[in-house]
């Protein structure tokens, strides 16, 4: 088989197995992998061998009909539109990030070779041994043949991959790693380095939030709620007055009689009609009366010996100050949705509702742990030592993380566990991570460790092995993102995270800032909106391959200014900038004009 070589590139469908749906489709092709969208990698590996190239899906050259019917139906949609010419047919997923030509041409090597004669397809076999249905070359009429033969059959939509090949002689090549697909935020985890916008997928699939617990609506306030806020009471439970005025009960002018009525009495009797009762800004409305009004509009003639009475002045037409049972709200009603942040304001609201209990994750309790020798407490007196430096961040950690939604009783300065210290000992960091007694923090009653440097890979740097020796499952090693990229989340043996953040200062503000958040949202189920502004001349401050986090400042406008250029070794950079700007990697940054905003302190 020697004619002209056609690929297939399928990009996607809903991205079911990382989270996707038919409402918030994920679109897998552009998840980037070592600062690369993995459509580019499979596309330039396609390329390479076979010209042309037919992209299908959402954004490709054609659509399998209709829409998300599966691969089959995008296979036969990209089989129409390769001209005819090209006999020979590869098939290639997108989310194959390691792809490169090499592979392709063994494979198609290996279809015009002695192992292809006489069959219809080869497959790639993948280090595990695993035939891979997405990584394949076709002879074009037998591809066409097996499509006919589905379609009659039932037809093409929802058919698995693999339906293909099942009458099928296949030819089978070993391309090893090549094969190794991404299928879940796991699987792009285990890959290194991940791109920044990707954190929180990872952490949603890779952690288990913390158990719900029910709580008093005050006691709760930080937690997120795990169920939604009903309502138990109405709002208001019984007919109120909104204002100061008058309760009227029929038609006016009406007689004045009885005792004011105030906030707090009980029922005192019904209002016969054409009378009125002075009532108080949250009594309740008397029965018989059918309206309330405030005093600017009515007018009391108290004349003796004429009873006084009350009248409604003419700007009260259709004005009623009574506020009925339920106004506001009916018992049952969702004040708020499950993953909403209960804060003093919903807490009260839940109180005027009647609800003694509210359902919630969190708040997430931190502990504090800085690492490196050289490093001595912030007050330390000047001259130091030779080679020792001041801890310049530890210190406020705390309100950063509890910016961050981190619990501010655990966080807070006033912790115990804050200004703790573990020596850069591999002994040391292992009794850490492992919980053994004899550790610098016995803190198992927090639910995140935060440790502050030895995320690196230098000679001093013992939290790698340390994990691997504690039997630790590593979540997240490395985002691409500076400042910031050299940090660690992983599950250690005793069910706490450990969030690990580089040492320098500005670099372990940045990542307990945006990963910190990532990590509340995991554990609680916390839903955020993500805060944008436009920034003109964006493309100008990204960088290839990796986001950028930048000190933002407001511009006097309504906007914000961001700086082009940080120092990571202190602070003084986010001086008067109290919120850092994401900004997307060039490839990104190409295509949008706004960053997120995310307050730090």
């Amino acid at each position: 088989m020697t004619g002209p070589v056609g690929a297939i590139v399928l990009t996607g469908g809903r991205g079911s197995r990382l989270g996707g749906t038919d409402e918030a489709r994920i679109d897998k092709a552009r998840i980037t992998v070592a600062g690369r969208q993995m459509v580019e990698t499979v596309v330039g590996a396609a390329a390479a061998v076979a010209d042309p190239v037919i992209t299908v899906g959402p954004g490709g050259d054609t659509r399998e009909d209709p829409p998300f019917s599966g691969p089959v139906a995008g296979i036969a949609a990209g089989l129409a539109a390769l001209p005819g010419s090209a006999d020979l047919v590869v098939v290639v997923a997108c989310d194959l990030p390691d792809l490169d030509a090499a592979t392709l041409r063994a494979v198609v090597a290996t279809l015009r070779g002695p192992a292809g004669a006489g069959r219809g397809s080869v497959l790639a076999v993948d280090a595990a041994g695993r035939d891979q249905y997405l990584l394949a070359a076709w002879d074009r009429r037998a591809l066409a043949a097996r499509l006919d033969a589905l379609e009659r059959s039932g037809g093409l939509g929802g058919r698995p991959v693999r339906a293909l090949y099942d009458d099928e002689v296949v030819a089978r090549v070993t391309v090893g790693d090549a094969a190794r697909d991404v299928d879940t935020w796991s699987d792009l985890a285990s890959r290194g380095p991940v791109a920044l916008a990707h954190v929180a997928a990872v952490l949603r699939s890779e952690l288990t939030p913390l158990p719900p617990t029910a709580r008093a609506p005050l006691d709760a306030v930080g937690a997120v709620l795990a169920e939604p806020l009903l309502a138990a009471d109405p709002m208001p439970r019984a007919p109120v007055s909104a204002m100061d005025g008058y309760a009227l009960a029929g038609t006016g002018p009406w007689r004045l009689t009885g005792p004011a009525r105030r906030a707090g009495d009980g029922p005192q009797g019904d209002l016969p009609p054409g009378t009125a009762v002075a009532i108080g800004t949250g009594a309740l409305v008397p029965g018989g009366a059918d309206r309330v009004l405030r005093h600017e509009l009515v007018q009391v003639n108290c004349d003796d010996p004429v009873p006084a009475t009350v009248a409604a002045l003419p700007e009260a037409d259709g004005i009623s100050d009574l506020r009925p049972v339920g106004e506001d709200w009916p018992a049952g009603h969702e004040l708020t949705r499950a993953g909403t942040t209960l804060d003093a304001a919903l807490a009260s609201a839940a109180l005027s509702a009647g609800v003694a209990e509210v359902t919630v994750r969190g708040p997430v309790r931190a502990v504090i742990v800085t690492t490196g020798d050289e490093v001595v407490p912030a007050d330390t007196p000047s001259p130091l030592p030779p080679g020792r430096i001041r801890d310049t961040v530890g210190p406020l950690l705390g309100a950063v993380l509890a910016r961050a939604g981190f619990s501010r009783s655990a966080a807070g300065a006033d912790s115990d566990d804050l200004d703790a210290h573990c020596p850069d000992t591999a002994e040391a960091v292992h009794a850490l991570v492992s919980g053994a007694p004899d550790a610098v923090v016995r803190a198992r009653h927090g639910d995140v460790l935060v440790l502050v440097g030895a995320t690196g890979r230098g000679v001093a740097d013992h939290l790698r092995p340390a994990l691997t020796r504690a039997g630790a499952r590593v979540v997240l090693d490395g985002v691409r993102v500076r400042p910031g990229g050299s940090q660690i989340v992983a599950v250690l043996p005793d069910g706490r995270v450990l969030l690990g953040l580089p040492g320098n200062p500005l670099a372990a503000v940045c990542a307990a800032a945006t990963t910190g958040r990532a990590l509340v949202d995991a554990l609680t189920g916390r839903e955020r909106a993500r805060v944008l502004t436009r920034v003109d001349g964006l493309a100008a401050l990204a960088a290839p391959g990796r986001a950028r986090v930048l000190p933002a400042r407001p511009d006097g406008t309504g906007g914000w200014a961001l700086a082009d250029r940080v120092r990571t070794a202190h602070l003084a950079d986010l001086a008067g900038a109290p919120a850092l700007a994401v900004v997307p990697d060039a490839a990104e940054a190409d295509r949008a004009d706004q960053v997120e905003v995310i307050d730090w302190i």
